[in-house]
């Protein structure tokens, strides 16, 4: 059998003693960066690798300590006024800021579209720190790319789909599910003829999983109940157009997507009550649309799982870009509102 390599081992390979091993391979601030990375290139050449119940005995017996483990990076393109208004992007933040500090980690915001800043100024930033884990926060306001970070030294997820250029493990809505789910809950309820009014605007920061999935539903359904959503800009979603629609389609309920509040006052505006004859329902139920049925895309679970990945490549040591990235998805559930009728079972 071959030896099992020790933090001593290692300690010689590195020329730190072996407590420093040990903080290093737990990602203690304590360590400077230099040495964090010179100890664990140690650990990589000699093929150490974690002992799992050796930690688990270890987290036993130290279980009552609460020693800080070091600050996770929430690299951000906005500023702090559009938290004011993003009822999403607050909850995910919140929600992840309050699993960090269950980890003994703290999170703190980095923007990285700030003025001067760039990628190798902020990898720099966050090195000097000591941290090793980033979450890339939803790009706002608009999808597109994110400047480069020398991603070899840090351990990255990224949170949805609008950052468009990098190869990264995600942490996702899982969008198909929920419009399958949304158009399951409505013909439950009896409608037959369900529509999709869906913006262009978003279309990429769901990479297109809404709308496909929502076509692909459509092609199982005899053709007497097949819609043709409107899929048209934000601007382009008039009470004219909305109502045009409604009349060639022969819709009998909606799924709404952006400007939804607006979206069901022009259909009221056009005459149709609300769930008689028409329902109405949320493919993101968000801010101030609690009074509509829909899907609560469960943000706070996005939050919580961004951090439980990072810290979970932070312990695996896992840098860099990965060649095969790995996407977690969280289902959203149906919340039962007045808008749409009711009954229907429970196929959350």
């Amino acid at each position: 059998m071959p030896k099992r390599v020790t933090l001593r081992d290692i300690a010689g390979v590195a020329g730190v003693h072996f407590t420093t091993v040990g903080l290093a391979l737990r990602h203690d601030p304590r360590v400077l960066p230099e040495t964090a990375a010179r100890v664990q290139a140690a650990a990589r050449q000699l093929g150490y690798t974690h002992d799992a119940m050796l930690s688990a005995l270890s987290t036993y017996r130290h279980r009552h300590s609460r020693r800080f483990a070091g600050v996770i990076a929430y690299i951000v393109t906005y500023g702090p006024e559009m938290l004011k208004t993003n009822v999403t992007e607050r909850t995910v933040l919140a929600t992840a800021t309050a699993c960090a500090q269950s980890h003994n980690f703290s999170l703190e915001s980095f923007r990285i579209d700030a003025p001067d800043m760039t990628g190798p100024r902020m990898s720099k930033l966050l090195r000097s720190r000591g941290i090793q884990g980033v979450i890339l926060s939803p790009k706002l306001p608009r999808p597109g790319p994110m400047p480069a970070l020398e991603w070899e030294h840090f351990s990255t997820v990224a949170v949805g789909f609008s950052i468009t250029d990098l190869r990264v493990h995600r942490v996702c809505i899982y969008h198909s599910h929920n419009v399958r789910l949304c158009l399951t809950q409505l013909r439950a309820r009896g409608y037959r003829r369900t529509g999709l009014i869906f913006a262009r605007e978003i279309y990429e920061r769901s990479r297109g999983h809404v709308i496909g999935a929502y076509m692909a539903e459509q092609c199982l359904l005899p053709p007497a109940e097949q819609v043709q959503p409107l899929f048209v800009s934000e601007t382009e979603l008039t009470r004219a157009t909305l109502g045009r629609w409604l009349r060639e389609q022969r819709v009998d309920s909606v799924i709404l997507s952006a400007r939804p509040l607006e979206t069901l006052e022009h259909i009221r505006g056009l005459g149709y009550g609300v769930p008689e004859p028409l329902g109405v329902a949320l493919i993101s139920r968000f801010g101030q649309t609690d009074g509509i049925a829909g899907i609560d895309e469960r943000m706070r679970l996005l939050g919580e799982s961004a951090v439980d990945t990072v810290i979970a490549m932070i312990g695996r040591n896992e840098k860099g870009l990965p060649d095969s990235p790995h996407y977690t998805f969280i289902e959203g559930a149906w919340v039962e509102r007045p808008t749409v009728r009711a009954g229907g079972a429970n196929l959350n």
